[in-house]
């Protein structure tokens, strides 16, 4: 059963259209590895061509070429990289924050993997996400930063760059719960999920159970 910190992390982004859209971008795009078009994104979105063209802009600075195709470059812009994803063989380094990835793998078709470092021990992290889920994690006791929901919605309705730059950063993996000790002290409300139970957080099973299957439908 979902706690009040569940609810209103899932009441924060469930109405977010920006966050949809950008989601449905990279689920639709496969992280960039080919481009979309309006026309499916708009259907994925359930919304009209013309906001889906606004909220691709402001979900991940992106517009539509002369084709109407749609091409991510980066689903983060705003900040320097802080992560490195592997997909379809592809190395992408990314910023974001450490819950976005468990957001990819919900939308995604298709595995990859992350390997970060803990900021605190120094330790290598590394992830190996199928779709929907968690198929390896080392260390296994790492975790996921989660701020408070009061926190986080004071700056949703921000810039994605500034989003990126000011919330993303602070919610990143630990080696450990020890190891995010200093950081719950810092982030009154905040809470650190182990990676396992991350894959069933409300806000994360709505994605995969409401938004996934509109995304995959209009994949190319």
């Amino acid at each position: 059963m979902a706690n009040e910190f569940d609810r209103k992390w899932l009441a924060l982004i469930a109405p977010l259209t920006w966050v949809e859209a950008f989601y449905a971008l990279i689920g639709l795009t496969r992280l960039g590895e080919h481009p979309t078009t309006v026309e499916r994104l708009a259907a994925a979105l359930q919304r009209p061509e013309e906001e889906a063209i606004k909220l691709a802009w402001k979900a991940s600075r992106v517009r539509p070429d002369e084709s109407g195709r749609i091409h991510l470059d980066t689903p983060w812009p705003g900040a320097s990289p802080r992560r490195r994803l592997f997909v379809d063989g592809r190395e992408l380094p990314v910023s974001g924050c450490a819950p976005d990835l468990f957001m990819v793998a919900a939308v995604l078709d298709v595995p990859f993997r992350v390997e970060d470092t803990c900021p605190v021990t120094g330790a290598p992290i590394r992830i190996a996400f199928a779709p929907g889920s968690v198929e390896r994690v080392d260390p296994p006791e790492t975790v996921v930063a989660m701020l408070s929901p009061g926190q986080a919605n004071t700056v949703t309705e921000l810039e994605i760059e500034q989003i990126n730059t000011d919330l993303c950063v602070q919610q990143p993996f630990f080696s450990s719960a020890d190891a995010a000790g200093g950081w719950l002290g810092n982030h009154p409300g905040g809470r650190v999920f182990p990676v396992a139970e991350m894959v069933q957080r409300p806000f994360i099973t709505h994605i995969r159970d409401t938004w996934r299957p509109r995304i995959l439908a209009n994949a190319a």
